[in-house]
């Protein structure tokens, strides 16, 4: 039977002495707070614009909650309801039946990312990372009356994070939820907050982490880590260089693979694409065989494995959704975007802290190619060529005015991104993606139109390098890299039929070739595949791109849903700007580029296979479990 006390008003209740909070806990989870939304800011940045763009009011919710000692505070979250929503869900738990949630609201929910915003409460010090959960100020006065010993809770500053969310869930009575905290506050510490926050994180990646999820996070990993950190992460290892990451891609990519995959065999849809893959890396793994590098070569072939067609099957094989594409070109539009803005801003501040007469030209552009988180203007195009059309695709899709103004003007930033890398090869690319758009969309003349003013314009962008003695033909098809082609002469008939090896040039040490970076940076990538793979391999590798890009045209023609046809177009313009890209830049090389081409590759070909109404057919590669 409830004590007096415990029947007694909260008003007239005795609060619990609060905890002491130690100076090092506070400092170790400012400095993690800092960290965490330094490492988090584009992912944050993608949410707002997501948040903005889908659904009137404000970016943050800023709710009342009960904290230590039972003060009031203000806790933010990214806003996932509608306007006025807490008003009518009143003293009560949100139901999967509710409609209250705006369009990225129960991703947002699901995913936790709404969160992320309560570490700024972390480090005004109203909340810790571990803790009981804050209490909305409407359940206060009834927990404190039914529950007994439910102001002991408040004993601690309130976390993102629980035991009671670790052991519980959303739906776990107060009761119960009261039995966790006691526990938790009893062996409070340093490692149990630690191993709270780590088992949050594994619960909340089991929860949500599909294939998609996977490659958007590996995506955004290998786009914003600073330039020249991934070349650090080669380790040695029995005299080959390999590269932890690699592994990474792999194993996540085939786990995910192997969830949704039928327990007792091993299936892979039909494509276009399966035997040209297949060939490609039987001639990759004959090339290594024949290298004078035989270990590098393997791993060379690895490479292409790992980082490139492993994601595209993946992706063709994984859960593969109406719902997926339209997320995947969203999210891939929008890292463009804001990768864009990075360039655009790195102009900007170039302008502040460099002299104007070193950085200014008579078109009013820097002198040197924006780069932003690529490292390299060559890169940074190529990167944002295979954005441009998923931005258009974004565009085409549009349903109101305000969707249609944003992305217009992510389509603007984006193409004048392009502009500022101030690379020939790109800006070819760029008029052609831009002609097939608008001819595709209004009239052939209109195309027409198009290439005539957007040709001339792109290239005198360019500084006068272009018009300059030594741009000739050769140095159009060979790039700066003229050792490159000038060794094509002096292979061998069987060097010349499979190349030196996949990925060993920038090993092999051959005399006069060149410095690695000039090859990737400098060389046509045609030219750089034939060295290694051989005019075998090179054939290889086009028929992927051939098998694909008639695949797509063809299935553009038949599909109904013009969302669908926007997103095969996308994938078509797309691999149309690489080709144009490869004339001038290795982007095989680049980790970025791989992950999002041979993922934008998938997104096709999975929407043709799986979504444009044609049968679905498996090809099962592996029995299980007979003889």
């Amino acid at each position: 039977m409830a004590t007096e006390a415990e029947k007694a008003p909260a008003s007239q209740r005795e609060i619990p002495p609060a905890l002491p909070e130690s100076p090092v806990r506070y400092l170790l989870q400012a400095l993690m707070a800092i960290t965490a939304l330094a490492v988090l800011s584009p992912v944050l940045l993608m949410v707002a614009i997501a948040v903005k763009l889908t659904s009137p009011g404000p970016l943050f919710y800023a709710g009342i909650r009960t904290g230590k000692n039972q003060i009031l505070y203000t806790m933010y979250k990214f806003r996932t309801l509608g306007e006025g929503s807490e008003r009518q869900i009143g003293g009560r738990l949100l139901t999967a039946q509710d409609d209250f949630y705006t369009p990225v609201g129960k991703f947002l929910k699901k995913s936790k990312l709404d969160e992320v915003p309560q570490l700024l409460n972390v480090l005004r010090g109203e909340m810790n990372f571990a803790g009981p959960r804050p209490l909305r100020p409407v359940f206060l006065e009834r927990y404190l009356e039914e529950i007994p010993n439910y102001a002991d809770r408040f004993r601690v500053a309130p976390g993102m994070t629980g035991l009671a969310q670790v052991r519980g869930g959303y739906f776990t009575s107060a009761r119960n939820k009261l039995r966790f905290d006691h526990l938790y506050i009893q062996h409070r510490s340093l490692l149990l907050d630690a191993q709270l926050v780590c088992l949050t994180a594994l619960k909340v990646l089991n929860r949500w982490l599909t294939l998609g999820a996977f490659l958007l996070v590996l995506l955004l990993f290998v786009s914003f880590i600073p330039s020249g950190s991934l070349e650090n992460l080669y380790i040695e290892t029995l005299g080959v260089k390999v590269n932890p990451l690699h592994g990474v891609i792999a194993f996540g990519a085939l786990w995910m693979l192997l969830r949704h995959a039928p327990k007792d065999r091993i299936n892979l849809y039909r494509t276009p694409l399966n035997t040209p893959i297949a060939v490609f890396l039987l001639l990759a793994l004959s090339s290594a065989f024949l290298s004078e590098a035989p270990l590098q070569a393997m791993r060379g072939s690895a490479y292409y494995l790992i980082t490139g067609f492993i994601v595209t099957l993946a992706i063709i094989n994984g859960t593969f959704t109406k719902s997926f594409v339209r997320s995947a070109i969203s999210a891939v539009a929008l890292t463009s975007l804001t990768i864009s803005m990075v360039g655009i801003l790195e102009v900007a501040f170039a302008e502040y802290f460099t002299s104007a007469p070193q950085l200014s030209t008579g078109l009013g552009m820097s002198s040197v190619g924006i780069s932003s988180t690529l490292g390299s203007p060559i890169a940074l195009s190529t990167y944002l060529l295979l954005g441009v059309p998923c931005v258009l695709c974004s565009l085409a899709r549009a349903q109101n005015r305000s969707s249609r103004d944003f992305w217009i003007a992510a389509t603007t930033l984006v193409m004048v991104g392009v502009l500022l890398t101030k690379n020939p090869a790109g800006l070819a690319a760029l008029s052609l993606i831009i002609t097939i758009y608008v001819w595709r969309h209004f009239t052939p003349l209109a195309g027409l139109v198009a290439m005539v003013i957007l040709a001339p314009a792109s290239f005198l962008a360019v500084d006068h390098r272009l018009t300059s003695a030594g741009f000739t033909a050769g140095s159009m098809i060979c790039g700066s890299a003229q050792e490159a082609c000038a060794q094509l002469g002096q292979l061998s008939w069987k060097e010349l039929l499979f190349g030196m090896g996949p990925r060993t040039l920038g090993e092999l040490n051959i005399p006069g070739l060149g410095s690695a970076q000039n090859l990737i940076e400098g060389a046509n990538a045609n030219v750089r595949l034939i060295l290694e793979n051989g005019l075998l391999g090179w054939g290889a590798m086009m028929w992927i791109f051939a098998a694909a890009l008639f695949s797509l045209y063809r299935t553009q023609s038949r599909v109904n849903d013009p969302g669908l046809r926007s997103v095969l177009w996308a994938v078509i313009l797309a691999i149309l700007g690489f080709l144009v890209a490869m004339q001038a830049f290795d982007p095989f090389d680049n980790i970025a580029l791989q992950i999002l081409f041979w993922g934008l590759l998938g997104i096709g070909i999975g929407t043709e296979v799986r979504l444009s109404g044609r049968s679905s057919e498996y090809r099962i590669a592996l029995k299980l479990g007979q003889p």
